[in-house]
């Protein structure tokens, strides 16, 4: 009996041991199984744990180079370098001859005696020709300290031909001045009075509702060194008074300036550079029409057909007994030979003396120009006029008729005929007998001209009915 329990027992902790086994088994492959998937897992995680680090370490760098002014530099440089290397470094590099012109280079005048002047027109720039290294021009260009200059040191008064010279350029550089010469013309100055009158400035910035009058000059005559050349352009030597923002009267030291017809001012010495001034503010004005008056004559064969002025009034400032007599204010244009429509601007308004300011200055002035045609009218019968006795009227020698010729544009003349010619004498006053008297021609068209081609007189006889 004993026997077969303990062969029962054997069996049985033989199958326990086998089902244990089993167990362990297949334990250890699901062990195996999960454990590549616990490696990438830990790998991944220990990627991004390192990424994170290396993001930071990065923004704390940048913090530190940010935060530092030399640091900013030093990157704005390099980056400036790179950027100058791709822009033009490689083209500065691939050529190492080049040329390039500068253009509007300044002329400075150097050893001009004080007793001389240059009196003819000599440009104030040139033009400066390069050839060398791109890399000599480039900075030659970018500092641009050079020099272009003629020196007129020990010349006298004549006219010379003087050669141009130019410094402060890279000496490995190949300089070109175009022109290479100038031709100088130097007087010897010297000295001339001249009446001061005044002028006013910064008119724009004095309220339109005031005018200035001029009370005093300190001074009235100045003298004025200058050549003959020079002197011979001044048109007026003038004390210039800054009216900006006056209201009231006022003192002021004013800068004396000479200039010409052109309202230019001209470099010349004057002496004394200065004057008193006493001024008086007023706000009287007064509106005034606009008087066109024509200078000169038009091309042959051509007249005026109309003509349009940009604004017909100005108003005119100044002291009210000056200017009260004032009733209008004359613009001249000149149309001496003009043979097509032309249009004139800033044409300046003639200032009368009394007037201080202009509401406008200056005016447009359109003028229409054509081409004209004349025709001629024969056999016009002359007409008798204050016959008021009624007089029997004879020509002596005469038919009583006249010729004329009329002149305007094609349309006009080609509608105008002999009815529209009056060709008269005028006898008022003159008793029987025997007279000679003037014979005038009217057309009825103020844009045509006419013009008598008979005899201008005529004998006439008067006799009673």
């Amino acid at each position: 009996m004993n026997q077969k329990r303990n062969d029962r027992k054997d069996i049985h902790d033989s199958t326990t041991e086998f089902f244990l086994k089993v167990v362990q088994k297949e334990k250890n492959k699901k062990e195996k199984e999960n454990a590549p998937m616990e490696n990438l897992s830990s790998t991944t995680m220990k990627t991004l744990d390192t990424f994170g680090r290396f993001y930071n370490y990065l923004n704390q760098l940048l913090d530190k180079i940010l935060s530092s002014r030399v640091t900013i530099m030093l990157l704005s440089f390099v980056i400036a370098a790179v950027l100058f290397y791709n822009i033009a470094g490689q083209d500065i590099i691939a050529s190492p001859t080049s040329g390039v012109t500068i253009e509007n280079v300044s002329v400075s005048i150097e050893g001009l005696d004080d007793s001389l002047e240059i009196t003819n027109d000599i440009p104030d720039s040139v033009t400066v020709g390069l050839i060398g290294s791109s890399l000599d021009i480039y900075s030659t260009t970018l500092l641009a300290n050079y020099e272009v200059y003629v020196d007129l040191t020990g010349y006298e008064e004549g006219s010379y031909t003087v050669d141009l010279r130019s410094r402060d350029f890279n000496e490995d550089l190949t300089v070109m001045l175009v022109p290479n010469t100038l031709d100088i013309t130097l007087e010897e100055k010297v000295s001339q009075d001249f009446n001061l009158t005044y002028t006013f400035i910064n008119e724009d910035q004095l309220d339109s509702k005031y005018s200035v009058s001029v009370e005093s000059l300190s001074l009235d005559t100045v003298t004025v060194r200058a050549s003959e050349t020079t002197l011979g352009k001044i048109a007026k030597v003038a004390a210039c008074i800054d009216v900006s923002y006056k209201s009231e009267a006022f003192d002021q030291t004013c800068t004396i300036k000479a200039f010409d017809s052109n309202n230019e001012e001209l470099d010349v010495e004057i002496s004394p550079s200065t004057v008193e001034v006493s001024c008086n503010v007023a706000s009287y004005s007064k509106t005034v029409p606009i008087e066109l008056s024509f200078t000169g004559e038009v091309a042959n064969g051509y007249q005026i057909s109309n003509y349009t002025l940009s604004q017909s009034e100005v108003t005119i400032y100044g002291l009210q007994e000056e200017i009260d007599g004032i009733d209008s204010i004359e613009v001249n244009v000149d149309v001496s030979d003009l043979n097509s429509s032309t249009t004139f601007e800033d044409i300046a308004l003639n200032k009368e003396n009394g007037i201080n300011k202009f509401s406008s200055d200056t005016i447009t002035v359109s003028v229409e120009i054509e081409k004209v045609v004349s025709k001629k009218l024969d056999n016009i019968e002359i007409t008798v006029l204050n016959n008021s006795e009624n007089y029997k009227v004879s020509f002596v020698g005469e038919s009583g008729t006249a010729t004329v010729s009329l002149t305007g544009s094609e349309e006009r003349i080609d509608a105008l005929s002999a009815d529209n010619v009056t060709v008269t004498i005028d006898i008022d006053g003159l008793s029987t007998g025997t007279h000679q008297v003037k014979v005038s021609a009217l057309v009825d068209d103020d844009k045509v001209s006419i013009e008598l081609l008979s005899s201008e007189t005529v004998t006439i006889t008067i006799e009673r009915n």
